[in-house]
């Protein structure tokens, strides 16, 4: 018959494979977030041309005097 520390080492075994399951599932959702991320990121770049002609665009709406 098995003693305790039998019974033990099958519970930590277990453990462990839980706990790397959760590291896998961590992995996925970064690797999900980091991409929805570059989607964004993407999405957001204003290059110095549009700023400029944003800038012209307030100035000349400035002067307009509504």
């Amino acid at each position: 018959m098995p003693g305790w520390e039998s019974y033990l080492l099958i519970v930590f075994g277990m453990v462990i494979v839980v706990l790397l399951f959760v590291m896998y599932v961590m992995l996925v959702r970064i690797r999900q977030l980091l991409g929805e991320y570059d989607q964004m990121q993407s999405r957001m770049k204003v290059t110095d041309n549009e700023l400029e002609e944003l800038t012209r665009n307030v100035e000349e709406f400035k002067k307009l005097k509504i």
